[in-house]
C-alpha cells in the first residue's frame, strides 16, 4: 500500500487513544514496515534484481510484529530503565503493535502478499482486491496504470501526511528549526514525483526499469517519511482528528483508491 495511506492510518489510530506515546507508537509502527523499501533499493546496488525478496518480509512478518513492539514494552517492566527514564513505554509498544498490525493488514490487502511467517516459510499471505498479476503487462494501459501506482505512491505521504502534520505544527508553535527544511523536502518531492508521473507516459520505459528509477531516486523520499513521525514527535504526540473529520478522510482515502482501479 502508499506510504501516505500507512502514515494516515496510523493518524486515524493516534486520534483513537489520549495517550500521547500510544499515538507516537502507531504512526511510527505504521510506516515502519516500509524501511525494507529503503534496504532493498541500497541492496539492488549489490545484487540487482534478487534484492526485490526482501520487501513484504521480515518487517512485514509475525516475528517483526511480535518482537519490536515486545523489547519495547519489556522496557516498561525493567525497574532501572523505568524509574531512570520515567517514559510511557508500556503505551508506546501498545501504539507500535497496532501500527504495524495495520500496515501488515492493508499490504495484505495490496496487489499482492506478504511473508507472514518468515522466516519459516516463503510464501506470501493475502487476499488482494485486484491482484498484480491481473495486470496483463503486454497491454500499454496496463502498463500505465501500475506505473502511476507506483509514482502517486509518492504524492500520499505529501498530501495525506507531510501537509496535515506541517500544519498542526505551525498552529502549535512547535518544531520551529525543522518546519522550514520539511516544507523544502516536501516541495522537492512534489516536484521529483511530478517529473516521473510524466515519465509514466513514456511507453519506451519499461514498467521494471520505471520502479527502479523511481525507488533508486527515491530512497531518500522513502527513509524521511519512515523517520518523518520521529522527528515530528510532538505535533504526533497531539494529533487528533474529531469524528467528523475522520468520517471524511477515510471516505476520501476509499475513494482514491477505488480510483486505480477504475
Amino acid at each position: 500500500m502508499q506510504g501516505g495511506v500507512h502514515l494516515l492510518t496510523g493518524l486515524l489510530l493516534a486520534s483513537l487513544s489520549k495517550r500521547k506515546e500510544f499515538k507516537l507508537g502507531a504512526v511510527f509502527g505504521a510506516i515502519l514496515p516500509d524501511i525494507d523499501l529503503v534496504i532493498a533499493a541500497v541492496a539492488y546496488l549489490a545484487i540487482g534484481e534478487k534484492a526485490s525478496v526482501i520487501h513484504r518480509s521480515l518487517t512485514h512478518s509475525l516475528l517483526f510484529l511480535i518482537l519490536v513492539p515486545g523489547i519495547i514494552i519489556s522496557l516498561n517492566f525493567i525497574p532501572k530503565i523505568k524509574n531512570k527514564k520515567n517514559y510511557d513505554f508500556l503505551g508506546l509498544g501498545i501504539g507500535l503493535f497496532f501500527g504495524l498490525a495495520i500496515h501488515i493488514l492493508i499490504d495484505m490487502m495490496y496487489l499482492y502478499g506478504v511473508i507472514f511467517l518468515w522466516p519459516f516459510s516463503s510464501q506470501e499471505i493475502g487476499f488482494p482486491f485486484v491482484a498484480f498479476a491481473n495486470f496483463d503487462q503486454g497491454i500499454a494501459s496496463n502498463v500505465l496504470k501500475l506505473k502511476l501506482l507506483q509514482t502517486t505512491d509518492f504524492y500520499t505521504d505529501i498530501f495525506f501526511f507531510f501537509i496535515p502534520v506541517l500544519i498542526l505544527a505551525y498552529k502549535m508553535d512547535v518544531h520551529k528549526k525543522i518546519r522550514l527544511p520539511v516544507l523544502v523536502f516536501v516541495i522537492v518531492d512534489f516536484i521529483v514525483t511530478t517529473v516521473f508521473v510524466g515519465l509514466a507516459f513514456n511507453t519506451n520505459i519499461s514498467y521494471v526499469d520505471h520502479v527502479v528509477y523511481l525507488y533508486f531516486l527515491g530512497t531518500f523520499f522513502l527513509f524521511a517519511s519512515v523517520i518523518a513521525p520521529i522527528l515530528l514527535r510532538n505535533v504526533i504526540r497531539e494529533f487528533k482528528f474529531n469524528v467528523w473529520e475522520m468520517t471524511i478522510v477515510i471516505g476520501l482515502l476509499i475513494f482514491s483508491q477505488f480510483l486505480f482501479y477504475v
